[in-house]
């Protein structure tokens, strides 16, 4: 499973979706879409809101996660094994 979160440095709710996957125990990757004018485009191609979090299953399964909402709760997608996806 690969797990891309898009979103800035400045965004609190993408600094919470950050800690919920470390306190998870899931790896991920993050790119700024302040840096990077092509990461920035992306975004606004698919749903024009930070965070964005795309999860790849190893099939090549593709979802995408926009926004956060608090739930006190890991992110629920993300529970699912890539076989699931």
């Amino acid at each position: 499973m690969r797990v891309v979160v898009y979103g800035a440095n400045w965004c609190g709710p993408c600094q919470k979706v950050k800690e919920e996957l470390e306190a998870a125990g899931i790896q991920y990757v993050f790119r700024d879409i302040d840096s990077n004018p092509t990461f920035k485009q992306y975004v606004a191609d698919i749903q024009n809101t930070i965070p964005m979090v795309q999860v790849e299953s190893n099939h090549g399964n593709c979802v995408t996660i926009g926004g956060y909402h608090e739930k006190n709760e890991p992110l629920q997608l993300l529970k699912f094994t890539p076989d699931e996806m």
